[in-house]
């Protein structure tokens, strides 16, 4: 009962806060979304607090979403079921593209702001070049990934192979069940993120397989992609949006914060991001539009 009356009290509260200046939306709930890089239960767990934590500080309930796929939260995110989205940079610009989505934050990982495409191949493999690659089987994440198709898809092109004609690719789903199939031997090379400080793909196994850095050799990076981020759905109020942007900073402050951050996607800290930070991946994603 205390429960129920604190969480009447806050939600009363929060109303209060907002009364004579709202200008857009403002929600009796938040839904905070993103989608599995690595297994699903360790996101659930993780998210779950995040979203307790941001509700301690806005008054506001924050509910959770997890999707299984990139468009699935990009299509929640434009009809209004999810209001604050966590995403990889290319599902983040087709919400901002396609639905009018706002971005509030770009992910820092000890410092930095980009981070690359990582291929993968087993040690023992032979492959030393990307030339080697040529006729061989590769897993990407998901259609929706910067970091797991788009930027190493293009990258391939630039090197003169064509993954779709002169490789066999498949889908793996996530960045860890990709490095798994690399790892098995199923795939000659798979592609996960890497190529900043605390950023390497094959980590998202290294509990399960510590021997993975034996056994998987990184085979090169594609260019640099900006870090994922944070967006709000359009519509809500312009000052409950400042104050999801500086409470989402405050929370990858706090030791606690970033501990479920960091299990997450590795996140140290949030930064404010302005959209045309993420002009690069725009200019990739046309090479899927045609």
């Amino acid at each position: 009962m205390k429960r129920v009356i604190a969480s009447f009290v806050a939600t009363v509260l929060a109303a209060t806060m907002y009364v004579g200046f709202a200008q857009g939306d403002v929600p009796d709930r938040l839904v905070l979304g993103m989608v599995p890089s690595r297994e699903a239960d360790v996101i659930v767990d993780s998210l779950q607090p995040i979203a307790d934590m941001l509700a301690a500080r806005l008054l506001i309930p924050v509910d959770t979403f997890v999707s299984t796929n990139f468009v699935g939260l990009v299509e929640a995110v434009g009809t209004g079921r999810v209001d604050i989205g966590l995403f990889g940079p290319a599902a983040l610009v087709q919400a901002m593209d396609v639905h009018g989505a706002e971005v509030i934050l770009a992910s820092v990982r000890r410092g930095s702001t980009t981070y690359r495409s990582q291929f993968n191949v087993r040690c023992d493999s032979g492959i030393d070049d990307f030339e080697d690659l040529r006729g061989g089987s590769i897993a990407f994440v998901d259609p929706g990934s910067a970091s797991g198709y788009q930027f190493p898809y293009v990258s391939l092109l630039q090197r003169g192979i064509n993954p779709d004609t002169e490789m066999t690719s498949i889908f793996a789903g996530s960045h860890d069940a990709a490095a798994l199939a690399v790892y098995n031997g199923d795939v000659d090379v798979a592609v996960t993120f890497g190529g900043s400080p605390g950023s390497d793909g094959r980590e998202t196994i290294e509990a399960d397989f510590p021997d993975v850095k034996d056994v998987v050799c990184i085979l090169g990076f594609s260019d640099d992609i900006p870090n994922d981020g944070a967006v709000v759905r359009q519509g809500l109020d312009p000052e409950l949006v400042e104050q999801i942007t500086q409470a989402m900073i405050d929370i990858a402050e706090t030791d606690e914060g970033r501990v479920h951050t960091e299990a997450l996607f590795n996140v140290t800290a949030f930064a404010r991001v302005d959209a045309e930070a993420y002009d690069i991946v725009r200019e990739v994603s046309r090479t899927f539009q045609r």
